[in-house]
């Protein structure tokens, strides 16, 4: 009698929907997924229990989308984020928002309630694609596990593609159990992103305007970065002696120690950036959005040539109405412009104008060097962001999070080169620093990382410092303490009347002896000579570590102006 072979062959094999998802990240080479566990997600989880895919579990899903957000912006590669039902995934939405107005591409997967419960009040039941949907690229809720394959692929390919941004996809938990033939089930490997140029007709247009202008700017933006365009940037301002700013992640495109690169273009940064903008004859926007930034174009006189490029067509005078436009990838643009101005322009030629600029930016540090030097207690926080710049150098990346805080920061870091500075962007979401610092130290573990953040923003992701410490990414975090929702009561009394504050006090609070009772290094601060000091035992401490410095309350930054202005419009 002859037995019959019972062993399933390769094409007898079934793959549970769970299990296509973590092989479906394993063939586009995702390496982290942050994550809050959940029962709706345990059919994938059981099946990272065998990956090479690292899951960094966090306290909270907002706090997983921020660290799958800076992962995304540091790398230029979708940041993966899985989350469970119900209440993982509303968590997790304002995370989502922030990628979307920073341009991140960030993928979210959500388990939810099995598709046949849909309607019967079942635990944690909510229409969170309907929910989700007008903050994403695209959304998409899974009917069929043998497609899943197919929706990943189109999820990150649409994330990273084009003008970059959050996605969606909806993975019942039925859709994760329910399995299939292995054989039946097709993983796409599409390319992308796909690198376009712009039109030839338009690149001439512009060159000509270049070529012609006596005080021509570039302000470049996220669009540089994730096109990885930076070097050719950099070569293009070379080669034409084209003065640099720079918005978001264009930051440090062109480093900000170059002789070219002014650093931000937002005027209430001390530098050139006010001068720039209003006597500017042709602005050059390569891969950024005419928005709050640049007071919806409204900084730039009405004769001002306007050059803009984007790889979105959407985005292509917005706000403003410009010149040219010239609809492609930032790199590829850029290298035409190179081509096209190869003979018509000479670097030395706007050394005038850069020496201009150089007196401008001269002039506006002048104004400040009193907040700079000073040594008054409590501390300047424009000083205390000042010898922070100054210890981390150009050896590190710095996070910064809060109102105030995060203003005062941007005013004064330099970014020596791309990725080395991160804030929320324009949401404005609070909560970003911790998370952000925690997936900087992940992926850079020979780096110092800071995040210098607000005592009010501290509250939001406090307890991703027990996430660090977890994952031994020694962080260093510095407070800087105003005792107070600072920017929120400075407006207040703007707007009010001095002292006049609603719900803005938060009072004295040793954060430093809450990182120490989680494991860390913790230590207070009160006068400027101690700061720098302070920063070298809590690096050399080797643990997450946070710097309580007090800060005086009664200061008020130009954050806080403009938004007791903005404020008072609304009336």
């Amino acid at each position: 009698m002859v037995q019959e072979n019972t062993q399933p062959t390769a094409s007898d094999r079934v793959c549970s929907g769970g299990e296509l998802v973590v092989r479906s990240l394993e063939k586009k080479g995702v390496k982290y997924i942050f994550t809050l566990s959940g029962g709706h997600i345990a059919p994938i989880y059981q099946h990272l229990l065998d990956s090479d895919i690292q899951v960094v579990d966090t306290r909270h899903e907002q706090a997983a989308v921020f660290m799958a957000d800076a992962y995304a912006r540091l790398t230029g590669e979708p940041g993966i984020v899985l989350v469970t039902a119900g209440p993982g995934f509303t968590n997790a939405l304002s995370g989502v928002a922030n990628a979307r107005m920073a341009g991140s591409p960030v993928v979210l997967l959500s388990g939810r309630i099995g598709s046949r419960m849909v309607e019967r009040l079942d635990l944690q039941e909510i229409e969170q694609e309907n929910v989700v949907a007008p903050i994403v690229k695209w959304s998409h809720t899974v009917t069929d596990p043998g497609r899943i394959p197919e929706f990943i692929d189109i999820a990150l390919k649409t994330a990273i593609s084009g003008s970059p941004g959050p996605t969606f996809l909806d993975l019942p938990v039925d859709m994760l159990t329910e399995c299939r033939p292995i054989d039946t089930v097709r993983f796409p490997d599409s390319p992308y992103p796909i690198r376009s140029g712009g039109d030839p007709k338009d690149i001439d247009a512009a060159a000509k305007l270049i070529a012609k202008a006596k005080k021509p700017i570039i302000i470049g933006g996220s669009g540089v970065h994730f096109s990885g365009a930076d070097k050719t940037v950099t070569e293009l301002v070379e080669k034409t002696g084209i003065p640099y700013f720079s918005l978001s992640m264009g930051r440090g495109a062109v480093p900000e120690d170059h002789p070219l690169s002014f650093g931000p273009a937002v005027v209430i940064r001390p530098g050139a950036a006010g001068a720039a903008n209003t006597q500017a004859d042709v602005v050059i926007l390569l891969g950024t959005r005419i928005n709050l930034y640049t007071m919806f174009g409204g900084i730039f006189p009405p004769e001002t040539k306007i050059i803009h490029v984007n790889i979105d067509p959407v985005e292509i005078g917005r706000n403003r109405a410009v010149d040219v436009g010239i609809v492609g990838d930032v790199g590829v643009v850029s290298r035409q412009l190179i081509d096209a101005l190869s003979k018509k322009m000479k670097p030395e030629a706007l050394s005038g104008w850069v020496d201009e600029l150089n007196k401008q930016s001269e002039f506006s540090f002048e104004s400040v060097k009193d907040a700079l030097e000073s040594e008054a207690v409590p501390i300047h926080p424009h000083r205390l962001m000042k010898e922070i710049n100054e210890f981390i150098g150009s050896d590190g990346i710095v996070t910064a999070d809060g109102g105030d805080t995060q203003t005062w920061m941007s005013m004064t870091r330099t970014a020596y080169g791309p990725g080395e500075y991160l804030e929320s962007g324009l949401f404005g979401c609070l909560g970003v620093g911790i998370p952000f610092a925690v997936a900087a130290k992940l992926l850079n573990r020979k780096k110092r990382v800071l995040c210098v953040i607000g005592d009010g923003s501290v509250g939001f992701n406090f307890m991703e410092i027990h996430t660090a410490i977890r994952f031994n990414l020694p962080i260093v975090i510095v407070v800087s303490n105003d005792l107070g929702w600072g920017m929120i009561r400075h407006s207040q009394s703007l707007k009010f009347g001095p002292g006049k504050n609603v719900a803005t006090e938060l009072g004295t609070v040793e954060y430093h002896k809450m990182v120490e009772v989680l494991g860390g290094y913790g230590e207070m601060v009160t006068e400027v000579k101690d700061i720098k000091p302070a920063l070298e035992r809590a690096f050399a401490s080797g643990k997450v570590s946070l710097i309580n410095v007090m800060t005086d309350p009664d200061i008020i930054s130009p954050g806080s102006y403009a938004l007791a202005s903005i404020a008072a419009s609304a009336y």
